[in-house]
């Protein structure tokens, strides 16, 4: 995943070294990256849900009063860019051998710009706080710092030498929650007007090395389906989702091991029946592998 090829040639590449403590720099340390992607919401009226990080650090396992500092810069990225297996790295940093369990993200702002221009934004220091998010896996909201508490799950044993990625995916169709929205006709289609929105952020972490890659192409008897919404359930919620491109093309990466269902939802469609036997049911997905995975979809009405 390091020679990820971007897409979209907007993404900045930073670099975070030396960002031990000052009495660890001349120890051996390994490295750490950390990506971010999402799951795009299906919404075809914005062009940016823009989330702005300030700072990530890590704990120490064994000493919770010790932290190490991956960022910390303002970064703000726009998650309606990052979908089907782009990522943009939020952070790559040495860190002192030794074993941590447990990332910090602040978040101080999240926007939301539509297409017509209109822009809204929630500042989370001041106009609320994260409210009633789905996280995953124990992650907990500090609404005193404005920071989401995200466990590693395992641990993270660092050693001399090593290089491990992480992924961290916040899902916009969940963590965007728009408020009183209707539609209105000005003659040559129709535009979504709302009040404003809250964040409640849906998100997971995953460590790379062990994860899988689920891709393919959704389809009617004729062509390709562009924006429709694919979801990776488990245990019947859903665990992350993403939409295909303008080519019906999706991919949903860094998936754990495990056992997954996958459903499909387009505007005017629906799952066929037949042409999905396989892919309908239950997988499982394996460490290092990747899975093609295509359905078929019938006009719903």
């Amino acid at each position: 995943m390091k020679n990820i090829k971007f897409l979209i040639p907007v993404f900045i590449l930073f670099i975070f070294t030396n960002c031990s403590v000052d009495n660890a720099k001349n120890e051996a340390t390994g490295n750490m990256v950390i990506k971010i992607s999402d799951a795009p919401m299906p919404y075809d009226q914005f062009m940016e849900a823009n989330v702005t990080i300030d700072k990530i650090e890590i704990r120490n396992r064994t000493d919770h009063s010790m932290t190490n500092v991956l960022m910390n810069d303002h970064m703000t990225v726009n998650l309606l860019e990052l979908f089907n297996g782009i990522t943009e790295t939020l952070a790559n940093a040495n860190l002192p051998i030794g074993d941590y369990d447990l990332l910090r993200l602040y978040i101080s702002s999240t926007e939301m710009i539509m297409k017509n221009g209109e822009t809204y934004s929630n500042d989370m220091n001041y106009d609320n706080s994260f409210g009633n998010g789905m996280l995953q896996e124990g992650m907990m909201f500090n609404n005193n710092n404005h920071s989401i508490d995200v466990p590693i799950q395992p641990y993270l044993h660092v050693t001399e030498g090593m290089s491990e990625e992480f992924l961290l995916d916040i899902d916009v169709n969940h963590s965007f929650i728009l408020e009183n929205v209707n539609y209105v006709d000005n003659g040559t289609e129709m535009m979504m007007q709302m009040s404003g929105y809250s964040f409640n952020p849906m998100l997971r972490f995953v460590q790379l090395s062990t994860c899988g890659t689920i891709e393919g192409s959704i389809h009617d008897d004729n062509d390709n389906l562009p924006n429709a919404t694919v979801s990776l359930m488990k245990q019947g919620d859903v665990y992350t989702s993403t939409h295909t491109d303008v080519n019906g093309h999706y991919a949903l990466i860094g998936i754990p091991e495990g056992t997954y269902t996958i459903s499909v939802e387009a505007n005017n469609f629906m799952m066929s029946t037949t042409g999905n036997e396989v892919n309908m049911h239950a997988f499982n997905m394996m460490a290092g592998t990747t899975l093609n995975m295509d359905f078929l979809m019938t006009p719903s009405n």
